[in-house]
């Protein structure tokens, strides 16, 4: 390597150690609304080239080109990690979601619970996991992302109260955040399109998949079997709100 090479590597270096910097005095904070491209930059800026450069995704817990998501650990929270996609997608409105050759984002955040796992201060089973999506409305990130996180307990309680159906979708009310509708599905339909199949199924999706918020949480069925329950709302809604980022085991 020459020596303009050398200096050049050493200024691009430079510059992601100052934006790591920054980023670690300020975080990918999702309350920040007025950077509503903060988080994009976080991955693109800073995670990419720091795994490029120095093998490590820093701040990010890792970066996978090969797939197509990096993973990072939501600032001042212990258990949450975001999944995000390292191609710019605005959000749950974009058509790009509906396409068949999308790479699955919501398997891909199932499959990296672990570090929510990880980082609990109890162990925590398949049904203490979920995954949610805010509305376009909702928001303050314009990249997608995926929240993963303990269910919360409320939730839990209202899904055995009423367990959701798999031939269709059952409405359910939840107080503390509003009215959902939701469908059971097996462990093997992680594998099919969620965005798609909320927009083919609902009624209120059509057409205005931006107002839909989502949630998948891990679910067991009074038989044991292990599978899924999707969540939708078409109301503008904050789906985070069905996580419990304290990941406590019983919230009343």
């Amino acid at each position: 390597m020459n020596t303009s090479t050398n200096s050049g590597v050493t200024r691009s270096l430079f510059r992601l150690l100052l934006a790591l910097a920054a980023f670690c005095l300020t975080g990918p904070d999702e309350a920040r609304a007025a950077d509503r491209e903060k988080l994009w930059r976080v991955v693109n800026d800073i995670c990419g080239p720091m795994q490029k450069f120095v093998g490590l995704p820093a701040p990010c817990l890792k970066v996978d080109r090969e797939r197509g998501f990096a993973v990072l650990r939501a600032p001042s929270d212990i258990t949450r990690i975001l999944v995000v996609p390292t191609r710019k997608i605005e959000g749950v409105e974009s058509p790009v979601l509906l396409r068949p050759d999308t790479p699955n984002i919501w398997s891909y955040a199932w499959n990296s619970r672990g570090k929510v796992s990880a980082a609990a201060s109890r162990p925590l089973s398949w049904a203490d996991i979920g995954m949610a999506v805010n509305s376009s409305r909702a928001r303050t990130q314009d990249q997608l992302h995926i929240h993963v996180d303990c269910v919360d307990a409320r939730l839990k309680r209202a899904l055995r109260a009423h367990p959701p159906r798999s031939d269709g979708w059952t409405p359910i009310d939840l107080p503390w955040a509003y009215r959902y509708r939701a469908k059971r599905i097996g462990a093997k339909d992680l594998d099919r399109n969620i965005f798609k199949m909320v927009a083919d199924e609902t009624p209120s999706a059509k057409g205005r998949t931006g107002r839909e918020t989502l949630a998948v949480v891990g679910y067991e069925a009074p038989s044991g079997e292990e599978g899924f329950v999707v969540l939708a709302s078409g109301d503008d809604g904050h789906a985070e709100k069905l996580l419990d980022h304290r990941c406590l085991e019983d919230r009343r």
